[in-house]
């Protein structure tokens, strides 16, 4: 009898104790990312004809790294100043061809715009209009 209940002793810690030991399974790390800036040759305003008035612009320039990648445009506005940034998000792991790539797209600026002098920043790159 003592025989019987020592090996359901002994089985109890083999199934269990082993159970709670499990490791657990390390998550991969995502490599950092950072943002690669479109070098900025042109920008061109470039007013609708609407009422309110409207704005976009048509921006030219290169990538500095020949990665296929998602271009992210963001704007934002301060009184007459619209601030423009042009950039990928690329991974620190990747490994891009060192060859530029063009850019050239026309960007709808938000909300709408009063007759006035503005300043339109694109990354590095400055153009002022009077709409």
């Amino acid at each position: 009898m003592i025989w019987i209940e020592i090996l359901i002793r002994l089985l109890m810690v083999f199934f269990f104790g082993f159970a709670a030991v499990s490791q657990p399974v390390p998550r991969p790390e995502t490599p950092p990312i950072y943002r690669s800036y479109t070098n900025i040759l042109n920008v061109e305003v470039i007013v609708m004809e609407s009422f309110p008035m409207q704005v976009r612009l048509h921006i030219s320039g290169e990538h500095p790294e020949g990665c296929d990648l998602p271009v992210i445009v963001e704007q934002q506005r301060s009184g007459n100043t619209v601030t423009v940034e042009v950039y990928r998000e690329v991974p620190a792991d990747v490994m891009c061809p060192m060859i530029l790539r063009p850019y050239d797209d026309t960007i709808a600026l938000d909300g709408t715009f009063e007759p006035g002098d503005y300043t339109f920043k694109v990354n590095d790159f400055t153009v002022e209009q009077t709409l």
